[in-house]
């Protein structure tokens, strides 16, 4: 799937990531607040160097399929928020939403208005292609994020990862063209 970018919000910027992201990157990878409700909960156990070669073969990889994370900036300063992302999933077998941020980033509504515009580029080029987006229960921010862009609750999967059955989510597409926030 190729779609156009950058992604231009009210407020964000959407477009390949750089190497320049690197360490806010890393730090919001190594932030046990941030990384509390993925996975496992834990934070990443690389060192520096072999998380900037896993990053750097990221977004080469990515520079040539343009498929991968986006990395989200705000506008004004031009500074790395985090990413966001409709990929293929081999735990769900479906294409998914998913999103990270630092937590200095947090509350501002970012979230939600990245994946707006993500989602609304990803209705342009495949119409109403069915995409999910899978959080932990306890995670009412996310889950927040999810409904005000139109997903509704699926279903659960267990997770092992996790130790515990994770929401899945599905977008209904006619509650999404009723809210597109900041796009």
């Amino acid at each position: 799937m190729r779609i156009k970018t950058p992604l231009e919000t009210r407020r964000l910027i959407l477009k390949q990531p750089s190497l320049e992201d690197f360490d806010r990157y890393f730090g919001m990878s190594k932030d046990s607040a941030v990384m509390r409700y993925i996975g496992d909960g834990s934070i990443f156990h690389w060192t520096r160097e072999a998380a900037l070669e896993r990053f750097k073969t990221q977004i080469g990889t990515q520079a040539q399929s343009d498929v991968g994370p986006l990395a989200v900036y705000a506008r004004d300063p031009h500074r790395y928020l985090g990413w966001c992302a409709v990929t293929s999933s081999r735990f769900l077998e479906a294409t998914e939403l998913g999103y990270r941020y630092c937590r200095d980033a947090w509350g501002y509504g970012y979230a939600t208005e990245a994946a707006a515009a993500l989602l609304s580029e990803i209705h342009r080029v495949t119409g109403s292609a069915p995409i999910l987006a899978c959080v932990h229960p306890r995670n009412g921010s996310s889950i927040r994020v999810l409904q005000k862009l139109g997903f509704i609750f699926d279903h659960a999967r267990r997770s092992n990862a996790a130790g515990c059955h994770l929401s899945v989510y599905r977008i209904d597409w006619r509650r999404f063209g009723n809210s597109r926030p900041g796009v």
